[in-house]
């Protein structure tokens, strides 16, 4: 069982980062008509990148699903399959629950960091090699803003930055979310798929909340709202903007989810001595 699901992964990594070229290469010829004969068009790579983000013009819901699942998978799959397959007793023994804890936020956290960066610099270098240059503005046209509806800075070096450095930050408290949750799930099936279920499930509570038209629902949509960490700035629920900071939300969203997890965990520890 372990093999298969290790092939399994295996599979879906490669198709990962295939669709994230394919969905690259569609991008920039869509974009072509931006590339200027002479001179240097600054903002149009800068702009591009976000285009391929979650909720851009070229984003693709089948990469977002696939990174959703493999996260958490990669993260602390291999840790819920030997608690729900008889191991976890083994396991304790050696590390003890702190430990079997432990190695899950870790290995979380750090999967969920890597995965994002990888993605992202792979777009940047694609982007770089396959495109045009990257060239940065102080300002950036209204074009780009408009991308861009929680930007961090008009300055795109800076706006870029945060916004790779933080989506792998969000990226890592995700995948702890997850495996907090998976402390609950005895399937290894449903496991491999609570990613997505919990991603998705989040997002659609957030937009029908959004929509009640109260300032109050708005604000509370947002606290949840799973993307205000995976992809920060590149939303507007119901074209909507969150009411506070794009930066101070991003704290609240992953303070919310951290403390979330840390309830969980606590109270998976309580049963699990309880017997």
């Amino acid at each position: 069982m372990l093999k298969r699901t290790q092939k399994f992964i295996l599979i879906f990594l490669i198709i990962y980062f295939l669709l994230i070229t394919w969905q690259f290469f569609i991008a920039a010829k869509s974009e072509a008509g931006l590339i200027p004969l002479k001179g240097k068009a600054v903002e149009i790579s800068v702009m591009l990148f976000f285009s391929i983000q979650p909720n851009g013009w070229n984003e693709n819901i089948i990469n977002l699903v696939i990174l959703l699942a493999l996260v958490p998978i990669f993260g602390a799959g291999l840790l819920i399959y030997f608690k729900n397959n008889n191991m976890f007793s083994a396991v304790q023994q050696r590390v003890g629950y702190h430990g079997f804890i432990k190695a899950g936020i870790i290995n979380s956290f750090i999967i969920g960091v890597v995965f994002s960066l990888l993605t992202n610099f792979y777009q940047l270098a694609l982007i770089n090699l396959f495109y045009y240059p990257f060239f940065f503005k102080t300002r950036p046209i209204e074009l780009y803003i408009g991308a861009r509806p929680g930007y961090f800075s008009t300055n795109q070096l800076i706006d870029l930055c945060s916004y790779v450095t933080l989506a792998a930050i969000g990226w890592g408290i995700f995948a702890i979310l997850i495996f907090s949750i998976g402390l609950f799930v005895s399937k290894n099936s449903i496991y491999l798929v609570l990613g997505p279920c919990v991603g998705m499930g989040l997002t659609l509570l957030s937009i029908i909340i959004s929509r009640l038209g109260n300032e109050f629902l708005l604000f509370l949509s947002y606290l949840w709202f799973p993307f205000a960490v995976l992809a920060p700035g590149q939303f507007a629920l119901g074209s909507r903007l969150p009411p506070i900071n794009s930066y101070l939300l991003f704290v609240l969203v992953a303070l919310l989810y951290l403390l979330f997890a840390a309830y969980l965990i606590k109270l998976w520890q309580q049963k699990r001595k309880l017997g």
